[in-house]
């Protein structure tokens, strides 16, 4: 991607992503090793990415042509219920839970313009201390570095709040970060 903010960044950042520590990276993804991916023809992982955005800027691509894609290129689905699904991908030990993001997103706070697969690749040093999930790659394992822990407690405190008030309700496991995809 061009070193000009992307559609999708740009739409995080104005906070209609819900979560503030993705609002904040998004206006600097290089702070916490985020590298995008234009179309890509296979999945490859970035030297030094932390992070990686799969965008599909295509016209006309909708989330099953991500999901084909995605399963193509070594990804592989866990059922959560009869119809919500996760993508994962497994690295090394780890199992990196993997977030759609596109305009036909089932979830209001990933309806992003472009369509988008976003995973955690690698778990940084330096991590907010909430975040658990032992074995598990989530996006919320993004860096800290550089954030007092104040900061971080507000961004974490204002996530929650924030995410509830663009969905209109408290999030449930559909739009959970470990749900990726709903069949109906």
């Amino acid at each position: 991607m061009s070193e000009i903010m992307d559609a999708n960044k740009k739409w995080m950042s104005s906070g209609k992503i819900g979560c503030t520590f993705a609002a904040l990276f998004a206006k600097n993804p290089e702070r916490v090793d985020w590298v995008t991916i234009e179309n890509p023809s296979y999945f490859w992982i970035p030297k030094d990415s932390a992070i990686v955005s799969l965008q599909f800027t295509e016209i006309g691509v909708t989330a099953a042509d991500v999901r084909y894609w995605a399963l193509r290129n070594g990804f592989y689905e866990e059922s959560l219920t009869e119809s919500l699904t996760g993508l994962r991908y497994r690295i090394g030990n780890n199992i990196a839970w993997v977030q759609y993001f596109g305009p036909d997103s089932h979830v209001k706070t990933r309806q992003a313009p472009i369509p988008e697969l976003m995973l955690c690749v690698k778990l940084p040093v330096v991590q907010y201390i909430k975040v658990g999930f032992q074995g598990i790659l989530h996006l919320a394992h993004a860096s800290v570095h550089g954030l007092t822990q104040r900061k971080a407690d507000k961004l974490w405190e204002t996530s929650h709040i924030k995410t509830a008030k663009e969905l209109g309700h408290n999030p449930t496991l559909i739009e959970a970060a470990k749900t990726t995809f709903i069949h109906e």
